[in-house]
């Protein structure tokens, strides 16, 4: 099975610390985890989930059969990297926490439309870019639920900045819930919405369709 792999820099595995040997000529050497239990092993996961495993390096991988499931995820006793996907680096992270970010302010615009603060939904529409989207957020005093759901824009925008894109991101889906008059299915709706983007943006084939 052909499945994805992101990895800190350097390939090492983000929760183990193992350092995948990395593909030459070819595809790299087969890794093995066996193990009695069905949740351990070599993970990776399909483009439909690639939003909740945000890291430095995506990989493109293959796992050996049988396949299991996972949450958010596929696991195998066998695994190999068979190439980077180059597309993914700095800029790419960087646009992808910004677009997250402005699918969120779309939501809480929407929000505050509905409850009746038009000015403040407006300036937050306007914004095209991070740190206008931040000025604005922080401009919104408006008490109890709007300035709450701002505060997601806020945190998002400033974890952006930083270049903490997977917090932002998280953040951003986050802010579909209180968005939505606290619906959590939107939450995976987001989250399949940012790999949708990943995806079209990276040129990865996939199964991308919204589960929730």
């Amino acid at each position: 099975m052909i499945a994805y792999k992101f990895l800190a820099p350097g390939a090492v595995a983000p929760f183990t610390g193992f350092r995948w040997p990395v593909p030459d000529d070819g595809p790299g050497p087969w890794v093995e985890c066996a193990s009695e239990r069905a949740d351990l092993g070599i993970h990776a996961c399909r483009a439909r989930d690639l939003a909740y495993w945000l890291d430095t390096e995506l990989w493109r991988a293959e796992l050996a059969e049988p396949v299991g499931e996972g949450q958010r995820q596929v696991v195998a006793s066998r695994g190999r990297l068979l190439e980077r996907v180059e597309a993914w680096g700095p800029e790419a992270a960087a646009r992808f926490a910004q677009e997250a970010a402005l699918m969120a302010r779309d939501r809480v615009a929407a929000a505050l439309r509905r409850a009746g603060f038009d000015e403040d939904a407006e300036a937050l529409t306007r914004c095209a870019d991070l740190r206008g989207l931040l000025a604005a957020s922080r401009a919104v005093t408006s008490p109890g639920l709007p300035s709450s759901l701002v505060a997601y824009l806020v945190e998002a925008a400033e974890t952006a900045l930083a270049g903490d894109f997977p917090v932002s991101a998280y953040i951003s889906a986050r802010a579909a819930v209180p968005s939505s008059g606290g619906d959590e299915r939107e939450f995976a709706a987001e989250r399949a919405r940012q790999a949708r983007w990943l995806a079209a943006r990276l040129g990865l084939p996939g199964d991308t369709k919204d589960r929730a």
